[in-house]
């Protein structure tokens, strides 16, 4: 078995295209961090050989002051404007550091803006293969798993995945660099204040070690916490009109509050870590200075070192403890990026369950004929849905489905472009194993108009055209007369071009079901899925919709699921269903005459009017 690799591996393989991106930040964080260590030497450089005497005899030469001094003698040379002398090499000193400080604003830009762009990047590319595998997921996936808390990981982890970029890839390379350069300088100057200087190194590292692990397992739990209340919060959002005629508000606002409380105490608690973590280290960072200068005088009254070369010391204690506290409040960051892309590739490690096969071949244009044979089926982890079910539906026939809620009606359907796949037996398309076609050539065969029509945020016109993009104008005018939906969209503000809300919320009940009658004839599918699709209608609704699926149904092969028996009477094959088992098959009329489970369901719909149907059938 191969050993999968780490989540953090994993996400560093999307830095990799943008390494050289990656990389130039770095580069230009190194000569942020290391032009101003410039500065002190200078500092020094004017101390000890401009401002006091070179007689000094605590004055010693060192390489730093001989390129400084021949520096400035040559601009001062090639520069009259600076004048002669010490007042030359004065003002030559001072052009050199701001050209030092113009470059160092250049790095800075490019630091940010190179650093930037791989961050941006790298969470577009992930980002985006994200939604391409939760776009594999099967359905059983979405059964499970609240849209909340799938849209809490694309856009709050994924996000704080890309600080690690920002952050942990160029910080650690860049305050590295500065900080190895700045001991080097540091031993270069005084080797025993060097000595004192990095005592406070293996504080840092302690602190470091003790904090990272609380600080990202407290991130993950707020994490974690948030997607809860993400799931939570949309659930509540998009059925507010529930909410609202249950006079559940306060409830609901109770609810909220309790589960926004003890979010807020895993913030607070992360942030309390973290505030320990800068109080450790920014007490590291000030006491120690403090000894440092405190020896450091003491050198200097001894006659043992020169003013200069205190000032530059001291200067230099900013430039190497910057760093050091760097590395710790880097720790936070990481622990934190970790934290969050360790839950996105908890969602990339989940497996669809339904799988297109390497083989699979195009379903060619099909007639229409579907067939069950010994089909079984179970929700994972659950017991059977279905159970031996076996009959054949031909070509251009139209077949309802009726039994009791549970008895397996839509659960069978989804069977047929495999949303789920049989547990064993087969589902044949015109002789072809569904398993066995491609997704894409197998679905754009089949059109489904469910009782509740998923429409999107967008302006009609899309969501009619969203099963076939490139229909024509003419189609599409078409497919909305055949609907009865031309009516009602004439007296729309904007027409096709009219934004229907979320979820079509702007258009009634059977509005937005003459919406999804018109998508299904658009797409033009060889076999037709109407669940419940005239359901929960009013009486005129209801007319128009059965008006236009009975144009919509003509020449196709249909299933209809439907618990009223009123909209089955016509189907050439009634199938009833009970406990996931096919118990009849027949005509409305034969399946009466039997006596059986459906002449019991009939009984308890039709009561009254139960003689005359059977009279008229007669």
């Amino acid at each position: 078995m191969v050993a999968r690799r780490s989540p953090l591996r994993r996400f560093l393989a999307y830095v990799t295209p943008y390494r050289w991106l990656v990389a130039g930040a770095a580069g230009m964080g190194i000569l942020k961090f290391c032009l101003p260590l410039i500065f002190p030497l200078a500092l020094k450089y004017i101390t000890d050989d401009i401002l006091v005497d070179s007689s000094n005899p605590t004055a010693k030469e060192d390489a730093t002051s001989r390129i400084f001094a021949w520096w400035t003698t040559r601009l001062s040379e090639a520069l009259p404007i600076l004048g002669n002398g010490k007042i030359g090499l004065l003002n030559a000193t001072a052009v050199t550091i701001f050209a030092i400080y113009v470059l160092l604003a250049v790095a800075t830009f490019y630091r940010s803006d190179l650093a930037g762009r791989a961050g941006h990047r790298l969470v577009f590319d992930l980002r985006f293969d994200f939604y391409l595998h939760i776009q594999r997921m099967s359905h059983s996936f979405f059964a499970t798993q609240r849209s909340g808390a799938i849209v809490s990981r694309f856009m709050s982890d994924v996000a704080l995945a890309q600080n690690f970029v920002g952050s942990a890839l160029t910080n650690v390379w860049m305050d590295g660099a500065s900080l190895f350069i700045v001991i080097y300088i540091i031993f270069y100057l005084e080797r025993r204040l060097a000595w004192v200087a990095l005592a406070v190194m293996p504080c840092y590292v302690v602190l470091i070690r003790y904090m990272s692990p609380r600080i990202k397992k407290a991130s993950r739990r707020s994490q974690e916490k948030l997607e809860e209340i993400s799931g939570d919060l949309q659930e509540k959002i998009a059925g507010m009109s529930v909410i609202k005629a249950f006079n559940q508000e306060r409830r609901e606002a109770r609810r909220f509050f309790r589960a926004s409380h003890e979010l807020s105490n895993m913030f607070l608690h992360n942030v309390r870590l973290s505030s320990w973590n800068q109080a450790f280290s920014g007490f590291l960072t000030t006491v120690a200075p403090l000894v440092v200068i405190w020896i450091a005088a003491m050198f200097v009254l001894r006659v043992e070192m020169t003013v200069g070369t205190m000032i530059a010391f001291y200067s230099f204690l900013g430039s190497l403890y910057l760093p050091l506290q760097r590395f710790s409040e880097l720790g936070l960051i990481v622990s934190n990026s970790q934290a969050a892309i360790e839950r996105i590739f908890e969602y990339f490690d989940l497996a669809p369950l339904i799988t297109e096969k390497p083989e699979a071949k195009n379903l060619p244009p099909v007639r229409g004929q579907i067939r069950f044979e010994h089909v079984h089926f179970a929700y994972e982890n659950q017991l059977p849905a279905l159970a031996g079910i076996d009959f054949e539906i031909k070509p251009g026939e139209m077949v309802a489905l009726v039994g009791a809620s549970g008895s397996g009606k839509s659960t069978l359907v989804s069977l047929i472009p495999r949303f789920y796949d049989v547990t064993s037996g087969r589902v044949l398309v015109d002789g072809h194993d569904v398993r066995d076609v491609t997704f894409k050539s197998l679905r754009q065969q089949i059109g489904l108009v469910l009782q509740e029509s998923i429409l999107f945020s967008a302006s009609l016109r899309e969501n009619l055209l969203y099963g076939r993009p490139k229909a024509s104008e003419a189609e599409l005018r078409r497919a909305a007369d055949a609907a009865n939906a031309t009516e009602f969209i004439q007296t729309l503000p904007d027409g096709f071009d009219t934004v229907i809300g979320e979820r079509g919320l702007k258009l009634s009940g059977g509005q937005r079901q003459r919406v999804a009658i018109a998508r299904a004839f658009l797409k033009d599918p060889r076999i037709l899925i109407l669940d419940e699709a005239t359901s929960s209608l009013d009486s005129e609704s209801e007319h128009l919709i059965q008006e236009a699926l009975a144009r919509l149904m003509r020449g196709r092969t249909t299933i209809i699921i439907a618990h009223r028996l009123s909209t089955v009477v016509e189907a050439n094959t009634i199938v009833v269903l009970q406990a996931g088992r096919v118990v009849e098959i027949g005509r409305h009329v034969e399946l009466l005459a039997r006596g059986g489970h459906y002449a019991f369901l009939a009984r308890r719909q039709f009561r009254d009017t139960l003689p005359v149907l059977r009279a008229e059938a007669a």
